[in-house]
């Protein structure tokens, strides 16, 4: 991160623009849910999509078109729902793009600022225990750094943000396993 930058100001967003953002996501939300619960093994083995996969829908679409008339009688083969498929593959990828971007930088940010964060708040407590080593926050403040100990889930709070292995950590449990 840029060392002139003022940590302070980081996200200082007026109401509206939090209000606006929340609208936005809340129109996202609403859109997905139509599509249902998005789970990967519903794809048929599994099997994720390429781009080779859109190539091929998109030339047999076409052709499917031009011979439409084979499928008049035929409840499988919806060329106008294919069609409304791809064009809503197309209206979506670049916002997903942009999105994933943002969300890759908002983390890559959020890491940054929280070991600015940790790295001054672990002086901060060097510089206590030398001073007051008879604190009785300190020893709540070394289970939390350390990640052991009974009470540390309860002293997180939001875990949110923590990956699997943290968490697991956190819980007592050895992140290496």
């Amino acid at each position: 991160m840029n060392d002139d930058y003022d940590y302070r100001a980081t996200f200082d967003f007026s109401q509206n623009d939090l209000k606006a953002i929340e609208r936005a996501v809340a129109i996202l939300e609403e859109k997905f849910s139509i599509l249902g619960d998005y789970d990967e093994t519903d794809l048929p083995d599994g099997v994720p999509f390429y781009p080779r996969d859109e190539v091929f829908i998109s030339k047999a679409t076409d052709l499917l078109r031009r011979e439409r008339d084979i499928f008049e009688h035929d409840d499988w083969v919806d060329i106008d729902e294919i069609r409304g498929h791809m064009l809503s593959v197309a209206q979506l990828r670049p916002f997903l793009v942009r999105l994933r971007a943002l969300i890759e930088q908002g983390e890559s940010n959020l890491r940054d600022l929280l070991c600015e964060a940790h790295d001054a708040c672990l002086m901060g407590v060097f510089t206590l225990e030398r001073q007051r080593p008879h604190l009785k926050e300190l020893p709540a403040l070394h289970e939390v750094g350390t990640w052991r100990g009974p009470n540390v889930m309860k002293l997180l709070g939001d875990t949110s943000l923590l990956d699997e292995d943290e968490l697991r950590e956190a819980k007592g449990g050895d992140a290496a396993a």
